[in-house]
């Protein structure tokens, strides 16, 4: 009995240190948009100039969108973690979400001239919550774009063995040694603190759950200085 009472004092004291620092993460994350709106609004209300103002404008519906996404992910993880989101699954074409999800990123792709290698089947059936994947891709690709640098490559390649599907995003970034490796889907955790503005830690917390309710999985193969690998398995379609 002393035995269990103590198990049980330790993990209320674990979740307790959790709830105080998510808490703490969650304030911490938006303080910054927070500040940026607060001090660009009083440039705003001092500024005559036409030009300047839309720029103080954009800059505060920037960190405005930051803060939405912020609170949206806080949202959708809460209720995917107490299943409070049910999967509607439906047997679709992997291969078209995933050639879909590449071409949103163009744009990015182009402006940091980074070379896209794309290796997809020509038509995959998967059954699974399509809106709920096409999070895990996004992010994926996000980071992968984020965190390669200009001129640095990304790599996209599918393939179907038997009865598993895995999809592999690969980049020439700046990786991530062991101790960020252990640590990169927790929540609010960001291994390169150069690029903590450009996100919020939540992306790859949410891909993970996403995978866990689709009985699929989520790997990473990382060296600082040598890129990283995402690798997402999931279940054929029958």
């Amino acid at each position: 009995m002393i035995l269990d009472l103590n198990t049980m004092i330790g993990e209320l004291g674990s979740i307790e240190t959790l709830k105080t620092d998510f808490i703490s993460n969650v304030s911490h994350e938006m303080k910054t948009p927070l500040s940026v709106i607060k001090n660009y609004s009083e440039l705003l209300q001092l500024e005559e100039d036409g030009a300047k103002r839309a720029e103080y404008a954009a800059i505060i519906e920037e960190a405005a969108g930051k803060m939405s996404d912020l609170i949206t992910n806080i949202l959708r993880l809460n209720k995917l973690e107490h299943q409070k989101i049910v999967p509607r699954a439906q047997t679709y074409d992997l291969s078209r979400q995933l050639s879909d999800c590449i071409i949103s990123f163009e744009n990015a792709l182009e402006k940091k001239e980074i070379e896209l290698v794309v290796e997809i089947e020509d038509r995959v059936a998967v059954t699974a919550d399509e809106s709920l994947l096409e999070l895990v891709w996004n992010n994926l690709l996000s980071n992968a774009v984020k965190f390669t640098e200009a001129g640095g490559t990304i790599l996209v390649r599918e393939r179907t063995d038997g009865s598993v599907i895995s999809v592999e995003v690969a980049d020439t970034g700046c990786g991530m040694d062991a101790g960020s490796i252990q640590r990169i889907f927790d929540k609010f955790y960001q291994g390169d603190t150069s690029h903590a503005t450009e996100g919020n830690g939540l992306g790859l917390a949410l891909a993970q759950r996403v995978l866990t309710l689709t009985g699929g999985s989520i790997a990473v193969e990382s060296e600082r200085g040598a890129g990283s690998k995402f690798t997402v398995t999931l279940p054929a379609a029958r």
